[in-house]
């Protein structure tokens, strides 16, 4: 659905996927309603570093010159498993995957500034505390604090798939806010909260029925999930924002509640993740 939007305000796009034969149906679904769309893609998976790499070098030998990106793919409350490299699945697709292409894409976006970066973390840095801290089913909730910076990756301590989505979703906030220093270069960066409206039926999304995660969101937070893909196309256009390194909610500068989430030493922290062969 972003991609539908964007294609209608004429915006050249390049997105990622890891199916190919999807990708070229989904450009086939584009160009049905928006024909003049300009529109390409290249394979990534999120859970290899080196797809990543090579997603990014793709970008570059095509000579696309950049405006804007935005960081929306990600799995949510996923069983434990870990990445290629390593990386507990939620913790290095939501976070290390973007946080890597970003690193690699920098220069274009400061060659082409004024550009925009879009990290789409969640409401859920503070919701999931919210909940974790009122199941039962979870006993262990207490510790649920964000960045668990001692272990990241579950490897001494249990398990737990929202903990860990939301342990991914808050470092969204602290790397978006990282990426200010490029703000006198041109780049603005944001970290947004967005309901995905078709988050109850992705596959790699585990849990949502049992929590609903649509009402609970709606309900306590007003947002309207049928408008997400427009209102995440709005903070990456949208021209008067004017700063980078915040944290939105429906198209206007919001503040995230959990503690680490604010933390300015987190995001200096996440920039240790060992990424740097890739770079």
């Amino acid at each position: 659905e972003i991609l539908h939007v964007l294609a209608k305000h004429d915006t050249k796009i390049v997105f990622s996927a890891r199916d190919l034969t999807a990708a070229e149906k989904v450009v086939a679904k584009i160009k049905a309603v928006t024909p003049s769309a300009e529109i390409t893609y290249y394979k990534l998976d999120l859970s290899s570093l080196p797809s990543v790499k090579a997603f990014a070098d793709e970008v570059k030998a095509s000579g696309v010159q950049p405006n804007g990106l935005i960081l929306g793919a990600g799995t949510m409350a996923t069983p434990f498993c870990k990445t290629v490299d390593g990386f507990e699945t939620q913790f290095g697709t939501n976070h290390v995957a973007h946080y890597l292409l970003t690193r690699l894409l920098i220069d274009n976006f400061v060659a082409n500034a004024p550009t925009r970066v879009v990290v789409l973390s969640s409401v859920a840095h503070n919701l999931l505390s919210f909940l974790l801290t009122r199941y039962t089913c979870y006993p262990n909730s207490s510790r649920f604090k964000g960045v668990n910076f001692s272990d990241p990756n579950f490897t001494t301590h249990p398990y737990e798939k929202w903990e860990s989505y939301g342990q991914s979703k808050t470092a969204n906030i602290p790397f978006a806010y990282e990426l200010k220093l490029y703000a006198p270069k041109g780049v603005e960066a944001f970290s947004v909260h967005s309901v995905d409206p078709d988050a109850a039926s992705a596959p790699h999304r585990h849990g949502v029925y049992k929590l609903r995660v649509g009402t609970i969101w709606t309900r306590q937070y007003g947002i309207l999930c049928r408008k997400a893909p427009r209102r995440r196309c709005g903070r990456f256009q949208h021209p008067s924002l004017g700063k980078g390194g915040v944290y939105l909610e429906d198209v206007r500068v919001s503040s995230p509640t959990t503690a680490k989430a604010k933390d300015s030493k987190a995001a200096e922290r996440l920039c240790s993740i060992n990424v740097k062969k890739y770079l």
